[in-house]
């Protein structure tokens, strides 16, 4: 078990530089985004496929996605799901801050939408 102790070292993803996964809110990738490291957002689609999760499976860390209001709605739950069914510090450090992002959109009066933009 030693040898997989660094899949869940949070340093590692903090400092350690990978390719990230961005939600963006109407494509604004300066401020209004969430940059998700790559292997962090593989984990959390791997989880959503083997619980069969319509919008967390469909996210493709190479390529882009747009969902609208209610489909953000629907995501942020399967992602409180998996929050809610792990034990890892990981997916606990890093869902709470991509759902803040997500709620701005569900709050928005106009048509925001979000992007989740592969790299």
């Amino acid at each position: 078990m030693d040898k997989y102790n660094r899949l869940f070292v949070l340093k590692r993803y903090i400092e350690e530089a990978e390719a990230e996964v961005c939600f963006s809110i109407n494509k604004d990738i300066e401020d209004n985004a969430f940059y998700l490291p790559e292997s962090i957002c593989s984990r959390i689609i791997c989880i959503g496929n083997a619980y069969n999760l319509h919008y967390v499976s469909m996210i493709d860390i190479y390529g882009d996605i747009n969902l609208n209001k209610t489909q953000v709605y629907s995501l942020i739950d399967e992602l409180l799901f998996i929050k809610s069914i792990v034990n890892d510090e990981i997916i606990e450090h890093f869902v709470p801050p991509l759902i803040k992002l997500l709620e701005e959109i569900i709050r928005s009066k106009d048509d925001k939408t979000l992007w989740v933009i592969g790299n």
